[in-house]
């Protein structure tokens, strides 16, 4: 009998502990806004993977084209570099999606005894579909990110955890998706978030 108890307890305690455990948690953030413009008219604008002027939060893009595998490298308005490899492009349906393969770091923290490196976006296994979709002459625009956190281990610091890489996200796609209908359509479309987890 005290076998058993010693046995149930000790279930009992490392079932708690994995619960308690919290590894990252897969986001997927959808930014959503309707642009007063002709659908063809917006998707000529961002179509080209190698061109990104229209997001203020990018610089200057170096490669890339419109080719499946084609690898761009952003280099961000803070200086950071982001490297983004392009897996599929459909011109007739107004989309292509791409995953990051790389990035930059903007320095490093200690957390729990070790350096942790903080990539210009916090977040890892990022992968987004940007597209284009006719509404009644207007132009839907669906930016569609997942991701998980930076940090692959319980108990991330704070510059590493999901509420930092959702805002890091949310931050991207607003200012692109605002940026664009300020230079497509009125700028004053609203842009609606959605995350699921």
């Amino acid at each position: 009998m005290k076998k058993t108890s010693l046995f149930v307890s000790a279930a009992l305690l490392m079932f708690t502990g994995m619960v308690n455990a919290h590894g990252p948690v897969r986001g997927k953030m959808t930014a959503t806004v309707v642009i007063d413009a002709p659908a063809v008219k917006v998707w000529e604008v961002i179509k080209n993977y190698n061109d990104m002027s229209w997001h203020p939060s990018i610089k200057s893009v170096e490669g890339g084209n419109n080719e499946k595998g084609a690898v761009r490298k952003l280099t961000l308005a803070n200086g950071g570099t982001i490297t983004e490899e392009l897996k599929s492009h459909d011109d007739s349906k107004m989309s292509y999606k791409y995953k990051i393969t790389d990035m930059s770091s903007t320095g490093t923290i200690k957390h729990a005894g070790q350096d942790e490196e903080i990539p210009v976006l916090p977040v890892g296994n990022y992968a987004a579909e940007l597209s284009v979709a006719d509404k009644g002459g207007k132009a839907e625009v669906e930016w569609v990110a997942t991701y998980y956190r930076a940090y692959v281990n319980n108990n991330p610091p704070a510059e590493l955890n999901e509420e930092a890489a959702d805002k890091a996200v949310t931050d991207v796609l607003t200012t692109g998706l605002k940026a664009l209908d300020k230079k497509v359509g009125s700028g004053s479309a609203e842009v609606k978030i959605d995350l699921k987890r």
